[in-house]
């Protein structure tokens, strides 16, 4: 009844560390004794166990350490979290952590991000195949928001940007150009530093594109990135320069996939448009769609940073104010406005990558204070996707919330919110025009904006 010392049935599974002559199976008996819950997490469809994984990215997220200390735990607890998965999904790469100020105790990590390998991942039209994702955190601290989300104001020439390599340092500009492929600034600089820092763990030595470029000549292995929130514009962005700058040569293109939720918008049309040949729709049912940001109607962090209706009109912060119901709270509006003129200041007009949609569960009325929007907000954000991808894993995993990790607290998780709370903050006075003659482009963003779809839950 008792293993290591705790009760059977428990919940703090980061504290067990399973001898090498117990088997996975009986490990999570031990752990989680419901016949149910395994034969659940054993019946996991390969979109569901891709999306836990990204999901396992942010098992840190409101942690608070040194990068020192946050790297050990997380070493320490993922392969445990993988146990949930079923099959036999391993490390390979990472996992990593990277923090601005890595000797500060009390802040979290601001990057996390791994790989982990199915050598038999079923996929839908039945076939197994060796697979290998790279999963990406979403956004856990101030450093996050402030540069990787905020930092729409300049953009890069990704292009330009790979002719020098994408370990070296992106360089900010306004755009200049209708027909250059641009991305925000502080997408670049995560990108940046996820393609740049050498792994500490699995694989120690390799960044990401030394590890990928090491396997031999692969025509069946399939390569997944994935993310969520933050993780879910980085995702796209990474694979995207990883594919164009040769990083991904071992492998034959239809087979690295992508895998993104709720993730803001994080290029201009001609990205949109190169990202959507790169990686054209592998199709299937409700989210069981390859290269699609899937995205909740009602989450508003989908709805950044695209300021034009006439280019977007499912995703765009006009539909913000409003998107649990009329009338606009003032302060969201304001929030709005404020963030939205941030964003033109880039020169540019940032247009979504093609997305299949849900709607979540509507609030049972409108909030009428900024406190209730953001809380409706945060799990249109989080819960509703758990519930959309049926996931029966304890939520506490997948959020971090275990034993020996702190909770978020109410007024840390509504910091959540891009858009209305530290972007607003982050405003200065400049005042740049928009990119101009956009009504020649009217087709080319209608032509993106089809790409995208719905489906029921």
């Amino acid at each position: 009844d008792t293993y290591q010392g705790l009760t059977r049935g428990t919940t703090h599974i980061y504290n067990l560390v399973p001898p090498a002559t117990l088997s996975h199976t009986a490990f999570l008996q031990i752990y989680y004794p419901s016949t149910n819950i395994l034969r659940a997490m054993a019946a996991l469809n390969a979109h569901q166990q891709v999306f836990a994984l990204s999901l396992m990215a942010n098992l840190l997220q409101k942690n608070k350490g040194t990068r020192e200390d946050l790297q050990r735990q997380i070493q320490k607890k993922l392969p445990l979290a993988l146990l949930l998965l079923g099959g036999d999904w391993r490390v390979t790469w990472g996992p990593v952590v990277w923090k601005y100020s890595p000797d500060d105790a009390k802040t979290g990590p601001d990057h996390v991000w791994f790989v982990a390998r199915n050598p038999n991942l079923k996929f839908p039209n039945g076939e197994q195949k060796d697979t290998y994702v790279l999963a990406v955190a979403g956004t856990t601290t101030d450093y996050n928001w402030v540069v990787n989300n905020a930092r729409v104001d300049k953009v890069v020439d990704y292009h330009k940007w790979l002719e020098a390599g994408i370990t070296t340092p992106p360089k900010e500009e306004i755009s200049t150009s209708h027909e250059n492929c641009y991305i925000a600034y502080g997408i670049a600089l995560g990108v940046y530093r996820l393609a740049s820092i050498e792994s500490p763990a699995a694989s120690p030595g390799n960044t990401l594109p030394s590890y990928w470029a090491s396997f031999p000549d692969s025509s069946e292995t399939k390569v997944i990135l994935t993310g969520h929130s933050l993780g879910g514009a980085l995702s796209p962005s990474l694979a995207f320069g990883l594919l164009e700058s040769g990083a991904f040569s071992k492998f034959k293109p239809n087979n690295i996939l992508v895998y993104p939720t709720a993730g803001p918008t994080a290029g201009n049309l001609v990205f949109a448009d190169l990202f959507a040949q790169k990686f054209p729709k592998v199709p299937g049912s409700g989210y069981q769609v390859w290269n699609y940001n899937v995205i909740n109607e009602l989450d508003i962090v989908s709805q950044a940073w695209c300021i034009s209706k006439d280019a977007s009109p499912a995703q765009n912060m006009g539909n913000i104010p409003t998107i649990y119901g009329s009338p606009a709270i003032l302060a969201v509006s304001m929030g709005v406005a404020a963030a939205s003129l941030w964003a033109s200041a880039s020169g540019t007009i940032y247009v979504p990558i093609p997305a299949i949609r849900f709607k979540g569960t509507p609030p049972a009325s409108r909030p009428t204070t900024m406190k209730g929007f953001l809380k409706e907000a945060l799990k249109q954000h989080g819960e509703e996707f758990i519930k959309e991808f049926q996931l029966p894993i304890p939520t506490e995993v997948l959020s971090g919330e275990e034993e020996g990790i702190e909770k978020m607290t109410e007024e840390e998780a509504e910091g959540l919110e891009p858009v209305l709370q530290d972007i607003v903050n982050q405003i200065k006075m400049e005042r740049l025009a928009a990119e101009p003659g956009q009504a020649a482009l009217a087709g080319r963003y209608q032509a993106i904006a089809q790409l995208s779809e719905g489906f029921a839950p």
